[in-house]
């Protein structure tokens, strides 16, 4: 038996993973108007922008998309994810975003570039979809274990496990505007790796915004990224903090246990 159960998950993985491949055909789409948002995000001060994606590279994004979708339960996407809206930019605040997602209805929207590699824009998605599975399972996630994990001295930008928004611009778009400012660019440097960070147990500059936002970055890196098994060796606050994200994905449903993540970034 014991031979046998590291078998039984992997089947079990792999019976699951085809299923939710096949859930693209009706979750992505790309919407070419901003009608699909809720209508405060269409108003100031959000004043919520899109550009439509170029039809060339639907077929190349939506790929990309399929293969992130591979990788959770089919069942653990229908009952969370009811869809994914794929454009060409995205703007809040007059702030550039690569990506959000709607609380309420469980939609993730992700901008996409030509000059976006594919585990770059696939992170996005797993970045996103983490947020969705935060606000629905929060009662999974082991928050105090997590902040355990970072030093002593150390508080993210912003309190509580999920980012609140509501009173204005969250402390995430603040530090995304600031960086985007001080750069010139998209903001996208604060994503950059940084070993210096992950000795305090944070992949990113990006991470030390808000447990979320911690969560997001760790999750995306988990489900692309095969070095991560080498920062965690090497660092051990940055271990203990995806001990705690697996945990959370294997409460939500078995299949995404340790095995599964080790699987997926060793292709």
């Amino acid at each position: 038996m014991v031979r046998l159960f590291p078998n039984s998950i992997l089947w079990m993985a792999f019976f699951v993973l085809p299923v939710s491949g096949l859930l693209a055909q009706d979750l992505v789409s790309f919407p070419t108007t901003t009608n699909f948002l809720p209508r405060n995000w269409q108003r100031a001060p959000i004043d919520a922008r899109i550009s439509p994606l170029p039809g060339s590279l639907h077929e190349k994004s939506k790929t990309i998309v399929e293969r992130a979708l591979a990788k959770y339960p089919g069942s653990l996407i229908r009952r969370n994810l009811k869809g994914v809206r794929l454009v060409s930019s995205l703007e809040f605040y007059g702030i550039e975003y690569g990506g959000t997602y709607m609380p309420h209805s469980r939609i993730i929207i992700l901008a996409y570039d030509s000059r976006f590699n594919d585990r770059g824009f696939e992170q996005r998605f797993h970045h996103e979809f983490s947020s969705v599975l935060l606000q629905s399972y929060e009662n999974k996630f082991d928050d105090k274990r997590w902040k355990s994990a970072n030093p002593p001295s150390f508080s993210y930008r912003s309190n509580g496990v999920i980012e609140n928004g509501h009173s204005g611009q969250s402390e995430a778009t603040k530090m995304l505007g600031e960086e985007q400012r001080k750069t010139g660019g998209d903001g996208s440097s604060l994503l950059e790796l940084n070993s210096g960070l992950m000795t305090q147990g944070f992949l990113t500059r990006y991470n030390q915004v808000s447990i979320e936002q911690d969560v997001n970055e760790t999750a995306a890196h988990l489900f692309t990224n095969p070095e991560i098994w080498t920062y965690c060796e090497r660092h051990p606050r940055l271990d203990l903090k995806v001990d705690v994200l697996i945990d959370f994905y294997t409460q939500i449903d078995p299949a995404l246990n340790r095995l599964h993540f080790r699987r997926i970034t060793s292709r």
